[in-house]
């Protein structure tokens, strides 16, 4: 009988598939190492997008802080010179206003009346003056409404007076003085 040695045969397979095995596994660690590095390379790549993003978009805020900036010291000159401009017109008011309602309290007076008095404050004006009768004091105080400056005149005393044997009549009164309808106002 013939005696086959069967050990080589199966020590040679069996470091066969031993190799095998090292091979598959050597080479699965090699595609998972690929994988990864593919992985970490594209989220590598991501992130320095992201970033570079977000470099610009910080350039961009950087940028447009330094704008509102700028416009926010527009608007602060801005609000300066309508200040000043304002300024301008109530002085500019304050040295026409006095002289336009002179020339209106003159423009209305009819013949027969005289001002004695005139005093006005914080846009009320007070009149006191003299007449020959009652119509003269209600045609003054006509005059007066029609006049653009003054408004709201009102009657306040009439009282007769006697002088040298002539009967007057002395009167006052009240109404509103209106500088805001004077022209010139201030735009910006």
């Amino acid at each position: 009988m013939i005696r086959i040695n069967l050990l080589p045969v199966r020590e040679k397979k069996k470091k066969e598939s031993t190799r095998k095995m090292f091979s598959i596994l050597a080479l699965s660690l090699g595609l998972v190492a690929l994988v990864i590095a593919f992985f970490h390379l594209s989220l590598s790549s991501q992130i320095n997008q992201v970033q570079a993003q977000i470099k610009s978009y910080n350039e961009e805020i950087q940028r447009l802080k330094i704008d509102t900036k700028d416009v926010d010291k527009f608007k602060a000159e801005k609000e300066d010179l309508q200040k000043r401009l304002n300024i301008i017109y109530t002085l500019q008011r304050s040295k026409t206003g006095p002289v336009r309602v002179l020339d209106e309290l003159v423009t209305a007076l009819p013949g027969k009346l005289w001002l004695t008095a005139l005093r006005e404050k914080g846009g009320k004006m007070e009149v006191k003056g003299v007449a020959f009768d009652n119509q003269d004091i209600a045609k003054f105080m006509t005059n007066l409404e029609k006049s653009g400056v003054i408004r709201n005149v009102e009657l306040v005393v009439s009282q007769q007076l006697e002088k040298k044997e002539i009967k007057l009549k002395e009167f006052t009164l009240t109404c509103q003085v209106h500088y805001a309808n004077l022209p010139g106002g201030p735009t910006l």
